[in-house]
Parts: structure tokens; sequence; C-alpha cells
């Protein structure tokens, strides 16, 4: 009789193993692929604020960035931006800079982001900045540390994907906080 239970024991035991493994375990446990962008130092561009006033990335240098690239009407956008606005307003990434990088020629961009009820900072991409990051599929997180070098580049914030991406994200936004406050840098 104990072999039976045991055997069950065992098969479940691998089953839930067998899921953890599979992706559908905590979000934690998605490890971003390689990238070759990445560890490179970020590509210089300019944005405008959507006041119409333009800025160089080099008004960055110095503070770890977290930017957003995305078109108005993405599938789990709402959903996205509401987990990015709980990040930014967490407390430990108080030194870090947000930015949305929308298209400035997409005419849903204004729409879209008038009924929007969000406080991250939006930009417009007026010079392919997502281009220079090497943007294919959006949305496309690129996290920029302040020494101006890529520590991470990851699409498909989409369905499943979204909070395990998220949660990946997140670890590595602490991990270039943690460099720059243990070198004693606040933010400019």
């Amino acid at each position: 009789m104990r072999a039976p239970r045991s055997s069950a024991l065992l098969a479940g035991s691998l089953a839930a193993s067998l899921l953890l493994a599979g992706g559908c375990g905590s979000p934690s446990a998605f490890t971003p692929p390689p990238d070759p962008r990445v560890g490179k130092p970020a590509p210089a561009f300019v944005f405008h604020s959507v006041h119409g006033r333009v800025f160089p990335s080099d008004n960055l240098n110095g503070r770890n960035t977290f930017i957003l690239f995305m078109r108005a009407g993405q599938p789990d956008l709402q959903t996205l931006l509401r987990e990015v606005e709980k990040m930014r307003n967490d407390p430990s990434f108080l030194g870090v800079e947000w930015m949305v990088l929308v298209p400035e020629n997409d005419p849903l961009t204004i729409p879209f982001w008038t009924g929007l009820h969000n406080t991250l900072p939006v930009a417009l991409d007026f010079t392919d900045v997502a281009g220079r990051f090497g943007a294919g599929a959006l949305p496309l997180v690129v996290i920029r540390d302040q020494h101006g070098i890529i520590r991470l580049r990851l699409d498909g914030f989409v369905g499943a994907q979204l909070l395990p991406r998220l949660a990946a994200a997140r670890k590595i936004l602490r991990e270039v906080e943690g460099e720059r406050t243990r070198l004693g840098g606040a933010s400019p």
C-alpha cells in the first residue's frame, strides 16, 4: 500500500517541478535571454517632452533610467503601465529616471495619453530612438545605468509574459540602484 502513495507523492512533486521549470511558476523564474546590446554603451539620443521641449540623453547621465518604448493601443498596455507606475512609486526606486517613449508621428499618441490616467513621464520619439535601441517588437523596456551602459533590453511584455518580464526588469533595476547607492551617488 505504501508504494502507490509514495509514487503519487513523487509524481505530484515532479509535476510541480516541471510546471515551475516551464515558466508557469513565480514571476522571478524568468531569466532574460542574452542580448548583444546589454553591457554596451547606450546610444545617444534626443527626445521631445509633450510640451515640445527638446532634451538630449546627456541629461540622464549619472542616473539609472527605465525607458519603456510603446505605441498606443498595444495589447495589455494599460496593465503594463499600471505595473510600471507601481514600480515608479516604490521608495527603493526614488533615484531612477522614468520615461515612456512613444512615436511622435503616430496619430493615436495624443488622444491615448489625453485619456490615460497615469503619472509616468511621456516623451515623444521624433528621431527614431526606438530604432537606435534595436526595438523590433514593442513594448520594449531598456534599463540604462548611471554610467550610460545598457543593463537590460527586453521585449515581449504581453499576456502571460508581462509579469515575469516585469519581475526580471525590477530585479535588474534593484541591482543598478544598489550599485549607485553603494557608490555614494545620489541622483543629481
